[in-house]
């Protein structure tokens, strides 16, 4: 399992959980979103909400989901992270 995930670098509390459990954490900012390299690398990546498909990201061909925090705690975006795991 990679327990890699891409997280946008204003969402410090969900950082934080992430890697409190195990998990590899890369930063970004929105402007840095379409240059993250080797998507399918990742578990999932963590946007603050908005327009997730400002950059296209949804339109690669892996399979790895974009999760909105938008409205969710760091606990939920991390369940539903795991639950897209399985």
């Amino acid at each position: 399992m990679r327990k890699k995930v891409a997280i946008e670098k204003n969402l410090v509390n969900v950082q934080q959980y992430f890697k409190g459990h195990g998990y590899q954490v890369d930063m970004f900012d929105d402007t840095q979103l379409h240059r993250i390299e080797k998507v399918g690398d990742y578990d999932a990546i963590i946007v603050s909400g908005g327009n997730i498909d400002f950059l296209g990201i949804q339109d690669t061909s892996t399979e790895v989901p974009v999760v909105s925090a938008e409205g969710l705690s760091a606990e939920q975006i991390y369940s539903t992270v795991q639950n897209r795991r399985k």
